[in-house]
């Protein structure tokens, strides 16, 4: 009996030493399909076994987000590459870390709704229509894409300023709009309201969103960032094995509506790789255009210094 009482004190003494040692972060995110991933590593405690001791943020808006990367509340944070870029150049000490999501075939995370009343309409037929977005944001960025990918010029939808996605959805499946520019899960609610989807973002092959961290996870030959990044291709890799066994965690954390729970995909995503130089260039010209960025920034002050 002593023998198993020290036995069990030793093996309780191992994992409070563990405990001590393991890296702390503390991880801002929203109640979106891009963050599954995490979710997957948080609850199959592959953090944990890696040697992270890893504290999942929630947010309900990026505004709240941002402002907590800012002010040091959290170490890293899911975003895109435009609340991204905004942060750095307000000096937050970050380096993006992975790319979460880039537009891929047959996965449309983005795309422009139709209302109701215009759910038939072919896109000579939107002309002069109004699209709900939110201005200087992604969604804007997003929007300059996809009218590029159509082939029309900018100004051939009437851009109209709603920056709450819910009063967004509402104003689209109430007509107020003829058109918004929708994330999913809402894209495929609003078609199965009565609406209908004119165009997605899936084949623009873009990075849309990244996890960050702060710079001293990159430190000591980035020895804090390896281990997340080893967390996360797991979670990744057991994402793509058996898709279905997430998909409860995708519907409880991701928000996907009740009605959509049994047949939405589970997305397969990307496997840890960073942007390319070039495709930073595409957001911070952009961005440079739109005035939210008076100069460039480098991909050294952007970019994990240690390739995942």
């Amino acid at each position: 009996m002593k023998k198993l009482f020290l036995a069990l004190a030793l093996i309780l003494a191992m994992a409070t030493a563990a405990r001590a040692d393991a890296v702390s972060i503390r991880f801002g995110i929203l109640p979106v399909i891009d963050t599954l991933p995490l979710q997957v590593a948080e609850k199959d405690g592959l953090f944990a076994e890696n040697g992270l001791d890893v504290t999942l943020v929630n947010f309900m808006s990026a505004l709240e987000r941002d402002t907590a990367m800012q002010t040091g509340q959290i170490d890293g944070y899911f975003g895109d590459l435009v609340a991204t870029y905004l942060l750095l150049n307000q000096g937050v000490p970050m380096h993006i870390a992975l790319t979460s999501w880039r537009t891929t075939p047959g996965y449309p995370m983005f795309g422009i709704a139709l209302a109701p009343a215009n759910r038939d309409r072919d896109l000579g037929g939107m002309r002069g229509g109004s699209l709900a977005l939110s201005k200087s944001t992604v969604m804007e960025f997003l929007a300059d894409k996809l009218e590029m990918s159509l082939g029309v010029d900018q100004g051939y939808f009437v851009r109209t300023e709603v920056k709450k996605m819910p009063i967004r959805l509402q104003m689209l499946l109430t007509d107020q709009v003829d058109s918004a520019l929708l994330p999913e899960p809402l894209l495929s609610l609003a078609r199965l309201k009565g609406g209908g989807v004119l165009a997605t973002a899936e084949n623009l092959d873009l990075p849309l969103t990244v996890l960050c961290l702060r710079k001293r996870y990159f430190e000591n030959d980035g020895e804090g960032y390896r281990r997340f990044v080893k967390a996360y291709a797991e979670a990744v890799k057991r994402l793509r094995e058996a898709p279905e066994k997430y998909r409860a965690l995708m519907a409880e954390t991701c928000r996907i509506p009740k009605p959509l729970i049994s047949e939405f995909p589970v997305y397969p995503f990307p496997a840890p790789a960073l942007p390319t130089s070039a495709e930073l260039e595409d957001v911070q010209a952009w961005m440079v255009s739109k005035g939210l960025l008076k100069a460039r920034i480098s991909d050294a002050q952007a970019l994990s210094p240690v390739k995942p």
